[in-house]
C-alpha cells in the first residue's frame, strides 16, 4: 500500500513539474552541491560514487523538530528507536545496522560516547538548534574514519555570515515543552565566528508501560553551548577552534536491581578541537587535535546506580594533493587513545586514496587504511569507486558504485564484562569486520526533479551480541537492500521529497535483526504559496518490525506538519504538529511514543 501511494504520487507528478525558483532550488538535491563526509576533502556530489545524503539548513528548518534525530527519520535508508520522547534512550540505525556501527561527528569531533556499552554516540542528546548541514555516508567506511558497517553521520553547525547576525528564538508546547536558543555570528575576510546556546526542557509523559505504580511524568532538560571562531592569518593558512558542552538531566524508567521506576540520568559531554589548515589550491593540509570528555551518573530512587566518565583524544593530520588535473591523492594520519576510568586503548591509523577525473564525466576513487591497535594488532581497510556522469540536453544522469571495508573493535565496556565474569565459555572478543558494495543511478533534471536508484549488500563477520556475556557468532550478518528517492517541483508552489528503503537484514543464525523495519517511506509535500508562507507535511511508515525474540512489532503511519510565516526578515512565527493522526505505536517494546502534539514559535533575526 505504502510502496503504490509513493509510486502513484510520483507518476501524477512527474509531468506537471515547472522551473524551480529559489525557495524550492533549496529544497532539492543538486549535482553541484559541496560535501565533504565522503573524502574528508571538499567535492561536488557531481564527483561522489559513494551514496550521501545531504539535509541542508532549510530543509531542517522546515521539519521543525526539536531532536536531530527526529530530522534524521526523513532519510533515505535511517531508521531511529526511541524509548518514550525527548532525551530517552536512541538508536539511529543506517542500512539496518545498529547505531554503534555509524559514527558521528559535529563540526570535524567525534562524539562517540567512549563509556557506553557498545560506544556510540548519546543521539538523543544532540538538538536540531544551530545544525546548519547534515551530510550522511551509508556503508561499510573504515577507509577515511576507521568507522564500521552503518557509516558516518556528519553534522555541521550554522556557517557565520559576512556580517554580524543575531538570532533569537522560542518555543513552547504540549508536554509542558520549552526551547530557546540565541545565537550570535559574523566574520570579515580576516575573522570569522559563531557562538549559540540552546535550552530544551519537557515534563514528558510517562515512558514504561511497566510503570503500574508510580505512573509520573519522565521530563527532560538540555542546555547546549556551542562556539567556532576562525583566522585566516594569511591567504593560505586558517586557524580554528571549536568547544561544544552538552549538560542533559533524563527522567526515565525501569533502573536499577530490582527495577525501580524513579530513575534520573545526569549526563555532561565537552567537545573541542583546534586545527591548522594550508591551502596552496594544488597542496592542502590541516594538522589538528580533538577531545571528547563525557560524565554520566544515574540515580535510583536517589541513590547513586551508575557512575562512569571517559574521553576520546584524536590526533590527525589530513591532506591532498592535486597532482595535476586528473590525478588526486587523498591522505591522513590519525593517533586515537580511548580512556574509560582506568581502562584505556591507543590506535594509530593512516590512510592513502588516489581520486581520478577522466574525460568528461568519470571519476574514481581506490584507497587503502591501516589501523594497529595495541589491544588487537594490525587491520587493513579499503575502498574503491566509481561514478559516471552523462550530461544531456535534459539533465544529467549519474552511474555510481562503491565497495568498502570496515571495522568495530569491541568496546572497553564489552572487554571490561567479560574480564570481570571469570567465565572460561567467554572467549576473548576480536574486531568484527564488515564489507558491502551498492551501486545506482540518479537522474537530475533540468527541471529540478532527483531520482535516484541504489541497491546495496553488505555483510559482518564475528558480530558480538548479547548471550549470558558478550560472544561472537561464528557466521556472518548480513544486510542487503534497496533505497528509492525522488525530490521534484510539482509546480512553483509545491515540492515533493520522498523515499523508500527495502531492507532485509539477518542475523548469523539467519533471523530477522531486532527493531529494524524491513519497509520505510517518507512522503513529504512542502508548500510555498508566497515567499513568506512555508508549509511542510511528511507522512512516515514503517513495517515488517520484530524485537530480539522474534515477534512482531507492528506497522505504524505517523504524521508531522509545520507552518512558517515570515511576517518581515527579521521576524517568523511557525507552528508544528507531531503524530497528528494520534497514531498508538510503538518503537521499543515495553515504551510509550508521544500521541499527538501542538508546537508554537518565533524567531527573531537581525
Amino acid at each position: 500500500m505504502k510502496k503504490t501511494l509513493l509510486a502513484a504520487a510520483i507518476v501524477a507528478a512527474v509531468p506537471a513539474m515547472a522551473q524551480t525558483n529559489e525557495a524550492q532550488q533549496q529544497l532539492l538535491p543538486s549535482l553541484e552541491t559541496i560535501v565533504v563526509v565522503s573524502s574528508r576533502q571538499p567535492e561536488a556530489m557531481r564527483q561522489v560514487a559513494t551514496s550521501v545524503a545531504v539535509l541542508d539548513e532549510a530543509q531542517i528548518k522546515a521539519r521543525g523538530f526539536t531532536a536531530l534525530a527526529d530530522v534524521l527519520r526523513t532519510m533515505p535508508s535511517v531508521s531511529v528507536t526511541n524509548a518514550g520522547g525527548m532525551g530517552k534512550a536512541s538508536s539511529i540505525r543506517v542500512r539496518g545496522e545498529s547505531g554503534y556501527r555509524t559514527m558521528v561527528r559535529v563540526d570535524g569531533v567525534d562524539v562517540t560516547d567512549p563509556t557506553g556499552t557498545q560506544a556510540s554516540a548519546q543521539i538523543q542528546h544532540i538538538m536540531s538548534a544551530d545544525v546548519g548541514k547534515v551530510e550522511l555516508l551509508r556503508g561499510p567506511q573504515g577507509l577515511m574514519y576507521g568507522a564500521d558497517a552503518g557509516g558516518v553521520l556528519n553534522i555541521d553547525t550554522v556557517a557565520p555570515q559576512d556580517d554580524t547576525q543575531v538570532k533569537l528564538s522560542a518555543e513552547g508546547g504540549s508536554f509542558d515543552s520549552q526551547r530557546y536558543n540565541a545565537s550570535v555570528g559574523g566574520g570579515s575576510d580576516r575573522v570569522d565566528y559563531f557562538v549559540g546556546a540552546s535550552y530544551a526542557e519537557t515534563e514528558g509523559f510517562n515512558t514504561s508501560l511497566k510503570d503500574t505504580v508510580l505512573q509520573d511524568d519522565d521530563g527532560y532538560e538540555n542546555t547546549t553551548l556551542h562556539g567556532r571562531v576562525g583566522w585566516n592569518a594569511t591567504e593560505a593558512l586558517r586557524l580554528e577552534a571549536v568547544v561544544r558542552n552538552t549538560d542533559a538531566t533524563n527522567e526515565f524508567d525501569q533502573c536499577g536491581w530490582p527495577y525501580v521506576d524513579d530513575c534520573v540520568g545526569d549526563f555532561e559531554q565537552t567537545n573541542a578541537r583546534v586545527s591548522a589548515a594550508y591551502n596552496t589550491g594544488h597542496f592542502s593540509n590541516e594538522l589538528a587535535f580533538s577531545t571528547t570528555d563525557v560524565e554520566r551518573k544515574n540515580y535510583a530512587e536517589g541513590a547513586v546506580s551508575y557512575d562512569t566518565e571517559g574521553d576520546i583524544q584524536k590526533l590527525e593530520w589530513l591532506g591532498s594533493a592535486k597532482l595535476n588535473d586528473i590525478h588526486t591523492i587523498a591522505y591522513g594520519l590519525e593517533q586515537r587513545e580511548d580512556s574509560v576510568r582506568e581502562m584505556n586503548r591507543d590506535q594509530w591509523g593512516a590512510y592513502a586514496e588516489y581520486q581520478g577525473h577522466y574525460g568528461e564525466g568519470l571519476y574514481v576513487t581506490a584507497g587503502l587504511r591501516h589501523d594497529d591497535s595495541d589491544d588487537f594488532g594490525d587491520y587493513d581497510t579499503y575502498r574503491v569507486s566509481g561514478a559516471y556522469v552523462l550530461d544531456t540536453s535534459a539533465g544529467s544522469v549519474k552511474f555510481k558504485s562503491s565497495y568498502g571495508t570496515g571495522f568495530r573493535a569491541p568496546s572497553l565496556f564489552e572487554i571490561d564484562y567479560n574480564r570481570q565474569q571469570n567465565n572460561p565459555d567467554l572467549a576473548p572478543l576480536t574486531p568484527e569486520e564488515s564489507e558491502g558494495w551498492d551501486a545506482g543511478v540518479e537522474f537530475y533534471a533540468n527541471s529540478g526533479l532527483h531520482l535516484e536508484l541504489v541497491y546495496f549488500d553488505q555483510s559482518i563477520e564475528r558480530e558480538i551480541e548479547w548471550d549470558g556475556g558478550y560472544v561472537q557468532s561464528a557466521g556472518e550478518s548480513t544486510s542487503e537492500g534497496v533505497e528509492v528517492i525522488a525530490d521534484f517541483p510539482v509546480a512553483d508552489w509545491l515540492v515533493v521529497n520522498a523515499n523508500y528503503t527495502y531492507t532485509d537484514a539477518k542475523t548469523a543464525e539467519d533471523t530477522v535483526r531486532a527493531r529494524q523495519p524491513e519497509s520505510m517511506a517518507n512522503l513529504g509535500f512542502t508548500f510555498i504559496p508566497v515567499s513568506a508562507l512555508q508549509a511542510s507535511v511528511n507522512l512516515r511508515t514503517a513495517e515488517g518490525t520484530y524485537d530480539r525474540y522474534g515477534d512482531p512489532i507492528g506497522s505504524y503511519q505517523v504524521l508531522d506538519a509545520s507552518i512558517r510565516y515570515a511576517l518581515s526578515p527579521a521576524l517568523t512565527f511557525y507552528v508544528r504538529g507531531e503524530n497528528l493522526t494520534d497514531e498508538d505505536y510503538i518503537e521499543v517494546p515495553n515504551y510509550r511514543t508521544a500521541g499527538a502534539s501542538g508546537y508554537a514559535g518565533v524567531e527573531v533575526t537581525f
